[in-house]
C-alpha cells in the first residue's frame, strides 16, 4: 500500500508536470516575443527520450543497485529540479526548460524502471495483473486530475510559478511514503556472478529477442506508443481543430474523459486477462483503441467525442497492464531490472518520434485531419499482426496462476 501511494503521488507531480512545463514554455516565449509549436514538442520528446537513451544503462543498474533507494532519490532529484525552477522563475530561457525536461525525464525512467521491477518482490506472481491494474488505474487517474490541476494552478496564480512548486512537494511526499515500504529483497540472486557493465546491458537485449512473448510485445508497445506521443504533443491541436472545441473547458473535458476511460480499463484489465490471456487483452485493446479513435476524429464536440474518449482509453489500459505483466512474468528474476527498461526503452522509442511529428503537423491545419485519422490504423494493423503471433496463442490462458522463479522450478524439480 506504501508502495502504491507513493508512486500514485510521484505520478501526481508527473501530469503536473506534463501541464506547467508547456504553461512555462508558453510564458517565457510571450517575453521574449518568440512563439513556436516546435518547442512545446522539444520539451515533451527530452522528457520521453531518456527512456530510450538510458534503458540498457539503467536495466543494469536496476539489477545491481537496491530499488527502494533509487525510487527515492529520483523522486528528491525531480524535486529539487522543480524547486530551482520556481525559485528561479523569470530569470531563464527555454534552453534551461529543455535542460530540466531532459533530466526530469531521465529520473522518472529510473523511478519507472524501479517500479515495475520491484512490485513482483511484494506481490505473488498470481496477482501480479491486479498490481499492475492498480498502477495503471492511480496512473490515469493522475492523467486527468494532474493535468487539471496544472491548468487550475497556472489560472490561480496568473503563471507556471505555483505548479512547479506543487509539483516539486508532490515528489517530496512520494519520497516520505516509499521510505515507509521497509526494506525489500532484491529480485536478483546474490549467487548471480556480475559481468561487465556492457555484457549485462547486452544480455538484456539478448533475453528479449531470444524469447518471443517479449520480442513480439516489445515491437508491438512501439506503435501505440507512437499514436500517443501524437496524441499528446497535439492534443490541443487536435480538439480544437477536428472536434471542435472552442474553449479550454471543453479541452479540459475531453481530457478527462480520456483519464476516466484509462481508469475504467485499468480496473477491468485483470478480469479480462483471467477470462482470455494476457496476450489476446493486448491484442483486443489494441482493436478497440484503434476502432474508437478512429471515430473520434470523425466528431465534433457533444457527447458522442467524449464517450468515444473513453472507450479508446479503456482500450489503452487493456494494452498496458497486459504489457507490463507478460515483462514480469516472462523475465527471468535475475533479469527483470534490465528486460523492464529495455523494453520500455524499445517501445518508448516511438514517443519522441510521435510528439516531433506531431508539432511538425502542428505548423498545418490543413494535414492534421487527415493524418489524425491514419494514426488508429496503425494500432488496428499492429493488432491483425498479433493475432497471427505466439502471443495471441499462447500468453497465459484463463486458469494461469503464475510463474515460479527459475530458482524455485529447479527445487521442484530436485524434490
Amino acid at each position: 500500500m506504501a508502495l502504491w501511494v507513493g508512486q500514485a503521488v510521484s505520478h501526481f507531480g508527473t501530469y503536473v508536470a506534463w501541464v506547467t512545463l508547456p504553461f512555462l514554455v508558453l510564458d517565457i516565449q510571450r517575453q521574449t516575443g518568440n512563439e513556436s509549436t516546435l518547442d512545446f514538442a522539444i520539451t515533451y520528446a527530452l522528457e520521453t527520450a531518456p527512456t530510450l537513451l538510458l534503458g540498457l544503462i539503467v536495466g543494469v543498474l536496476i539489477d545491481r543497485w537496491q530499488l527502494r533507494p533509487i525510487m527515492i532519490a529520483t523522486d528528491l532529484l525531480r524535486a529539487s529540479a522543480f524547486f530551482y525552477l520556481a525559485a528561479s522563475y523569470g530569470s531563464y530561457g527555454v534552453g534551461t526548460v529543455f535542460v530540466v525536461a531532459f533530466l526530469v525525464g531521465s529520473f522518472t525512467t529510473f523511478f519507472d524502471g524501479a517500479l515495475f521491477a520491484l512490485i513482483p518482490s511484494l506481490v505473488p506472481r498470481r496477482r501480479l495483473a491486479d498490481a499492475n491494474s492498480f498502477v495503471a488505474a492511480s496512473q490515469q487517474l493522475n492523467f486527468a486530475v494532474g493535468a487539471l490541476a496544472g491548468g487550475l494552478f497556472a489560472s490561480a496564480s496568473g503563471g507556471p510559478a505555483l505548479g512547479l512548486y506543487v509539483n516539486g512537494l508532490s515528489f517530496v511526499i512520494s519520497a516520505v511514503f516509499l521510505g515507509w515500504v521497509g526494506r525489500v529483497a532484491h529480485h536478483r540472486s546474490a549467487d548471480d556472478a556480475r559481468l561487465p557493465f556492457v555484457t549485462e546491458a547486452m544480455e538484456g537485449l539478448r533475453y528479449i529477442w531470444k524469447e518471443p512473448r517479449l520480442r513480439v510485445t516489445t515491437i508491438a508497445a512501439a506503435v501505440p506508443n507512437f499514436v500517443m506521443g501524437f496524441i499528446e504533443a497535439t492534443v490541443v491541436l487536435l480538439f480544437s481543430v477536428i472536434l471542435g472545441a472552442n474553449s479550454n473547458a471543453q479541452i479540459g473535458i475531453l481530457v478527462a474523459a480520456m483519464g476516466v476511460g484509462g481508469i475504467i480499463g485499468a480496473l477491468i484489465a485483470p478480469q479480462v486477462i483471467r477470462t482470455t490471456g494476457l496476450g489476446r487483452t493486448m491484442t483486443f485493446g489494441m482493436i478497440l483503441s484503434g476502432l474508437l479513435l478512429f471515430a473520434v476524429m470523425f466528431t465534433t464536440y457533444g457527447l458522442v467525442p467524449l464517450a468515444l474518449n473513453v472507450g479508446w482509453m479503456i482500450g489503452v489500459s487493456l494494452i498496458n497492464v497486459p504489457l507490463a505483466t507478460i515483462r514480469q512474468h516472462y523475465a527471468d528474476d535475475n533479469m527483470l531490472g534490465r528486460v523492464t527498461t529495455v523494453s520500455r526503452a524499445i517501445g518508448w522509442a516511438t514517443l519522441p518520434l510521435g510528439a516531433l511529428i506531431g508539432g511538425w503537423l502542428g505548423e498545418s491545419e490543413d494535414r492534421l485531419p487527415l493524418v489524425a485519422r491514419l494514426f488508429p490504423t496503425l494500432l488496428i494493423a499492429t493488432a491483425l499482426w498479433l493475432i497471427t503471433t505466439v502471443v495471441w496463442k499462447d500468453t497465459f490462458g484463463p486458469n494461469f496462476e503464475g510463474r515460479h522463479s527459475r530458482h524455485e522450478e529447479s527445487q521442484a524439480e530436485a524434490a
